[in-house]
C-alpha cells in the first residue's frame, strides 16, 4: 500500500520475526493503533479505519493483526471498489461523503447528509472494551482478539441510540478520551455542530456504567478535536476554527472546507470543574492546535501543553493533499507550547522547543499530574524540514530534544511509552512506534529505550503487509 490516492491496506495476521536487535525483557501486552487504511479521497484523513493489533507475549514471537472496521462506508468503498471505480475523487466521485470530499452525484446528493463515519481515529480500550473512535460518530465496538466489527456502541446508552442518523448529530464521543490513574476514571467529550452548538462531557468510572455529566452551550461550531485533564478541571481551547453548518449541509463545501479560520478573534481557553459547578472561559491570542500532550494542577495554577499551528488556513492547506504528508515544502509547522493560567485569568505561554513536533504524548501513569518528558513525532529541521520522520523526547525542563530521525522517505507514528515497570513511575520504559517507509509501502513496529532515543532503537520487526499511517493508538499491559 502507498499513502497516496487509492491505495488499500490489506489485512494481516502473522507473526513477526526481528530484524535488528532483541526485545526488551519482560514486554508484555498488545499495541492497539488505528488509521486510514485505504484512502478515498486526497485529503489525508479520507479513509476507512484499519485497526492493528500487536501482542508481545514472553517466550513467544511477537503477533500482529489487523483488521478493517466494518462500517457502512467501508462495505460502500469496498463496492466501488470491486466496480473498478475504487472511490475515485474525479470523475464519479467517492460513493460516500466524506470530510474532505462529496459524494457523486453534485450537489443535491451531499445536501443534509453527513459524512460518512470512518472509526479511523483511535482505538481505546474502555472498562473491557475495545472501541475504535472517530470525533463525529459514535464509537465501533470490535472483539479484542480477532478484532472483528460488533457494530457501533452506545456505552449504556450514554451517547444516544446507536444508528439514528438524527442522534449521530447530537451525541458524538471523540477520539481522545483522558484517563486519570489516580481514580480510576475515564472522562471524554462530544462536540455538537446542531442549531445549539454544546460540548457533551462523559465519565466512565471502572466497572460502572459511562455517564452523560453536563452539556456546556458553546458560543459558534468551534472545531474541538482534543481537551487535557488535570485533577481538578477540563481543559478545552477552542481556536477561532468555526464550522459553516448551512455552507456544508447544503451540499456547497465539504466539512473541512467549511471549517473558517478567524484569525482575528481570540482563541478561548475554557476550564470546566470536574467536581461540577461554574465553568471559567479565559481568552488569550489565537492559535490552531489538533493534540495536547498533558496537563497537571500546580497549587492554584493550571499548567497544560500542547502542539501549536499559526493556523488552521496552513493546516487545512496541508492536510488538503496526501502529498504533503511527505513533502517538507508543504508541510505545516507545529511546535510544542506549555500554558499557565492563574486563578486571576491570567495567562502566560511559551515555546519548549524549536523542532517541529507532533502527536504528543507522555507517560500515561503521570496522566493529571506533573510530567517533564513529552514524545512525538517531529521533524529534524526548523521551519518546513522532513515531514515526521523522527522519534522524539523532548525535555520540559531543560528544553532539549533526544531524537532518533530516520530521514527522507520515512513516516514515524506517535510513539507510545511503555513503563520499563509499571509499579514504579520513574520514566524508564519504552517507546513503541510504527515506522514507515513510504516507497516501499512497508511497515516496522521499532522500540526505542525513552531515555535514550538518540541512540536508535533497541529493535525492529517487519510488519509483512503495510500497517498504513496510523494516527493514535493505546497499550493494553498484558
Amino acid at each position: 500500500m502507498d499513502l497516496h490516492h487509492g491505495g488499500w491496506a490489506r489485512e494481516v495476521d502473522a507473526e513477526l520475526r526481528l530484524s535488528q536487535g532483541k526485545l526488551p525483557e519482560g514486554l508484555a501486552g498488545t499495541l492497539y493503533r488505528n488509521g486510514p487504511g485505504n484512502h478515498l479521497s486526497d485529503y489525508v484523513i479520507d479513509g476507512d479505519g484499519l485497526v492493528s493489533a500487536v501482542t508481545f507475549t514472553p517466550g513467544r514471537p511477537v503477533r500482529v493483526r489487523s483488521r478493517y472496521v466494518r462500517t457502512p462506508s467501508y462495505a460502500a468503498a469496498l463496492g466501488a471498489r470491486a466496480a473498478g471505480r475504487d472511490g475515485a475523487p474525479s470523475g464519479d466521485g467517492p460513493p460516500v461523503r466524506l470530510g474532505g470530499a462529496n459524494a457523486a452525484g453534485g450537489r443535491l446528493r451531499n445536501a443534509l447528509r453527513l459524512p460518512a463515519s470512518q472509526a479511523n481515529t483511535s482505538v481505546a480500550m474502555i472498562d473491557g472494551r475495545l472501541l475504535a473512535l472517530w470525533e463525529a460518530d459514535l464509537p465501533w465496538e470490535l472483539e479484542p482478539g480477532s478484532l472483528a466489527t460488533l457494530g457501533r456502541c452506545d456505552l449504556d446508552g450514554a451517547v444516544g441510540p446507536s444508528g439514528a442518523v438524527g442522534r449521530r448529530l447530537g451525541s458524538p464521543y471523540s477520539a481522545h478520551p483522558c484517563w486519570d490513574p489516580a481514580t480510576a476514571e475515564l472522562w471524554n467529550f462530544g462536540c455538537v455542530y446542531g442549531p445549539r452548538p454544546s460540548l457533551e462531557i462523559y465519565r466512565t468510572r471502572k466497572g460502572g456504567p459511562t455517564e452523560r455529566l453536563r452539556s456546556i452551550r458553546l458560543p459558534r461550531r468551534h472545531m474541538v478535536h482534543d481537551f487535557a485533564m488535570t485533577a481538578t478541571h477540563l481543559v478545552f481551547c477552542l481556536g477561532p476554527v468555526v464550522l459553516d453548518m448551512p455552507a456544508m449541509m447544503s451540499g456547497r463545501l465539504t466539512t473541512f472546507e467549511a471549517m473558517r479560520w478567524h484569525g482575528d478573534q481570540p482563541t478561548r481557553i475554557l476550564l470546566v470543574p470536574r467536581a461540577g459547578g461554574p465553568f471559567r472561559v479565559v481568552e488569550t491570542d489565537p492559535w490552531f492546535q489538533w493534540h495536547f500532550a498533558g496537563a497537571y494542577d500546580d497549587g492554584a495554577d493550571i499548567v497544560f501543553d500542547l502542539v501549536r499551528f499559526r493556523s488552521w488556513t496552513v493546516m487545512h492547506e496541508a492536510l488538503s493533499s496526501l502529498s504533503h504528508l511527505t513533502d517538507a515544502s508543504c508541510s505545516p509547522v507545529g511546535r510544542l507550547w506549555r500554558y499557565r493560567v492563574g486563578p486571576s485569568g491570567k495567562v502566560e505561554g511559551h515555546q519548549i522547543h524549536s523542532l517541529p513536533l507532533e502527536f504528543p504524548t507522555i507517560d500515561p501513569r503521570l496522566a493529571t499530574t506533573a510530567h517533564r518528558d513529552v514524545y512525538g513525532a517531529a521533524a529534524t529541521e526548523p521551519g518546513f524540514g522532513v515531514a515526521f520522520s523522527a522519534v522524539a523526547r523532548y525535555d520540559t525542563e531543560r528544553g532539549e530534544a533526544d531524537i532518533h530521525d530516520y530521514g527522507p522517505g520515512h513516516l514515524v507514528s506517535e510513539p507510545l511509552f511503555v513503563p520499563g515497570d509499571p509499579g514504579r513511575p520513574d520514566g524508564r520504559g519504552w517507546l513503541i512506534a510504527y515506522e514507515n517507509e513510504i516507497a516501499a509501502g512497508a511497515t516496522n513496529i521499532v522500540i526505542f529505550d525513552a531515555g535514550a532515543v538518540a541512540d536508535g532503537p533497541v529493535c525492529t520487526l517487519p510488519v509483512p503487509e503495510s500497517l498504513g499511517y496510523t494516527f493514535h493508538g493505546q497499550w493494553v499491559q498484558a
